[in-house]
């Protein structure tokens, strides 16, 4: 890895190893601490954390990138890709315009570590080799199902995938598409490779498959009191488009893990309205008679 890439403006990005994916990496910056260990940051504080993060993935990734800038688009998975703010952050870097496809899934089950997923509709006006995603990782599934689609169109030869908070099993399911289909693939993890929880959606510092520093690992033992708390929340993008699900979210997560009266969870209020919760029921399925 050239030594240019080891620092930029402040962000760090390193090679891990993890069995299944040739190019995994590691970013550490401010945007991704204040992102993944303040589970009360909401609105455009979040937002802009989220565009700044991007952006240095980016800028660590622009030996790779340049001989590509002409041939490249961004594929967003909706809605939550939304919060990567890919375009935003590829003109604040380079000064370019990124052209964009758009996908739009459905995560019809969650059962532990695998999804079942439908994509309902697309848009791959921009039939280029090269792709960028920035998608929250869990199972994998959801970017499996959204690269089989556009395989049907169109060929791929790179893509360059950016996961704010994303699971290492996730990451080898992905690494695993790629290579039966020889599509190259670069894997940007923020702050860590997570291990993803029984229930399909914690992704937390604290889980023994987690690869992190030691200094992440003790500071979320102090901020999440403990508690293997997910980084990401179980919506991740809430943040900022749906406020009074993402407090009802928080409300069900303080009382799962006991932090009802922790300032862990600060945003929160009663799920008042199931409607709002039922997508997330899996997670928190073993709770759920205390609760509705």
């Amino acid at each position: 890895m050239p030594q240019s890439w080891l620092e930029q403006e402040g962000s760090y990005m390193r090679l891990i190893q993890i069995d299944g994916i040739d190019k995994a990496y590691i970013i550490e910056n401010a945007a991704l601490e204040k992102i993944l260990f303040n589970r009360n940051l909401i609105g455009l504080e979040f937002t802009q954390a989220c565009e700044n993060a991007t952006r240095a993935f980016l800028l660590h990734l622009e030996p790779e990138l340049s001989p590509i800038f002409n041939n490249i688009a961004e594929l967003m998975i909706l809605t939550k890709g939304i919060y990567y703010w890919m375009h935003n952050a590829y003109a604040m870097a380079f000064n370019r315009n990124l052209e964009i496809n758009f996908s739009s899934t459905n995560r019809l089950e969650v059962s532990g570590d695998s999804a079942r997923i439908t994509v309902h509709s697309s848009n791959f006006d921009v039939p280029v080799p090269n792709l960028i995603i920035g998608d929250t990782i869990a199972s994998g599934a959801t970017i499996c199902a959204v690269l089989s689609e556009y395989l049907k169109f169109n060929e791929l030869k790179k893509i360059f995938v950016f996961t704010m908070v994303g699971s290492k099993q996730g990451g080898q399911v992905i690494a695993q598409f790629c290579k039966s289909h020889n599509i190259d693939l670069t894997l940007g993890y923020g702050l860590a490779a997570f291990g993803l929880a029984d229930n399909g959606f914690d992704l937390s510092f604290l889980h023994p498959d987690t690869v992190t520093s030691v200094e992440y690992q003790e500071r979320a033992r102090k901020v999440f009191e403990g508690k293997p708390v997910s980084s990401a929340g179980w919506d991740f993008g809430t943040q900022a488009q749906a406020l009074r699900k993402y407090r009802m979210l928080c409300w069900i997560e303080a009382k799962y893990w006991g932090l009802e009266d922790s300032n862990v969870f600060q945003e929160k209020e009663p799920p008042v309205d199931r409607h709002l919760v039922e997508k997330e029921r899996a997670a928190y399925e073993d709770i759920y008679g205390d609760i509705f």
